[in-house]
């Protein structure tokens, strides 16, 4: 699997960021915004909602 770009092309205000599942441990890539410190992700997998924080911590 290759890892996709840090940044949309044109975009410049959100980037590609690989995230894992506090509930289940799934891995992701999201569209994160450049300004928001936290992102809040449904889980497809196990169904659980999450407000995630940069860097793995939540």
């Amino acid at each position: 699997m290759t890892t996709p770009p840090s940044s949309t092309p044109g975009s410049g205000s959100s980037n590609r960021e690989r995230i894992s599942c506090p509930g289940c441990g799934r891995h992701d890539w999201v569209t994160w915004p450049a300004a928001a410190a936290t992102f809040h992700w449904k889980c497809f997998n196990c169904e659980k909602q999450f407000d995630l924080a940069r860097g793995g911590r939540h």
